[in-house]
């Protein structure tokens, strides 16, 4: 089932491609209510164990219930598809549960880079939005970094910033924070994403310092702050009443009209926010 795939020279990390798949099992609670919970919370396990056959060189790891973890190194990009045709090859491979065939429904998002060009992190976090639209398309999304520069300008992103927040390319993501001993979603937090209409999606890792440097730290935090008291109040409605914790810059905590804003929004609106500020910001200024 490898034979097409054109693995990278070792040794020479000019022509190597990191790149990172997550596999997610789709119809899971189907499985799950057919076979209980013992049953499914195996299906990971098998799937997981069927992709490093399949793919030995690969870093494989379970990362939830329903998701793998698939990380390897090729020369090309074109080696991301040819890696997914593989794995969507081992999901169409009937599964053995309780003596009954059954075939596994996934998704796949992919992203590679050519390596040393993007931080691990990043690469994981466009895999999990390629992911994201992969259940939307309900086929496989990839992702090519390099298709993107990696370092952004940071003077064009400066000057393109206030307009980006007053004609909403930002929006958020929130990310569940889990209680693991009572299996339950216990708070979540808001993470700013900025959907760019020309240079695509941008992480906070490249326009949060630009924010700060240009000065529009704080409106990009108050605007955080009205979107999260507005969906907190929808997710509430929903029986979802969760506390949403907001990364604040440590320049603002200094900032007194930033201050006198941020309690004007959250008094008397009922909502449940909490303030999450970087260790490094209290070193700097302990007082």
């Amino acid at each position: 089932m490898q034979s097409g795939i054109d693995i990278a020279p070792r040794g020479d990390p000019s022509n190597t491609w990191q790149i990172v798949c997550l596999v997610e099992i789709a119809n899971f609670s189907a499985l799950r209510r057919k076979f209980g919970r013992v049953g499914a919370d195996s299906l990971a396990l098998d799937l997981e164990r069927r992709i490093a056959a399949v793919l030995p060189d690969s870093s494989t790891m379970i990362v939830s219930r329903t998701s793998i973890e698939v990380s390897l190194e090729r020369a090309s990009f074109a080696a991301l598809g040819v890696a997914v045709d593989v794995l969507r090859g081992v999901a169409e491979i009937p599964l053995d549960l309780d003596g009954e065939a059954h075939a596994l429904q996934i998704e796949i998002g992919g992203a590679a880079a050519p390596l040393a060009t993007i931080e691990t992190v990043r690469l994981i976090e466009e895999a999990e939005g390629a992911l994201e639209d992969a259940r939307s398309t309900h086929q496989p999304v990839l992702r090519d970094l390099s298709v993107c520069t990696p370092t952004f300008d940071r003077q064009t992103l400066t000057r393109e910033m206030p307009a980006a927040i007053a004609n909403g390319e930002m929006f958020l993501q929130y990310q569940p924070k889990v209680h693991v001993r009572e299996q339950r979603i216990s708070s979540a937090e808001a993470l700013v994403r900025w959907q760019h209409p020309n240079r695509g999606l941008i992480l906070p890792g490249d326009f949060i310092t630009v924010a700060e440097q240009a000065q529009q730290i704080s409106a990009l935090t108050l605007w955080t702050l009205d979107e999260v008291i507005r969906d907190q109040k929808v997710l509430a409605a929903d029986g979802h009443d969760l506390t949403i914790f907001i990364n604040i810059s440590g320049q603002l905590l200094s900032d007194k009209h930033f201050v006198e804003a941020a309690c004007a929004k959250t008094h008397n609106c009922g909502a449940k926010i909490g303030f999450e500020i970087t260790e490094t910001a209290v070193i700097r200024d302990p007082e």
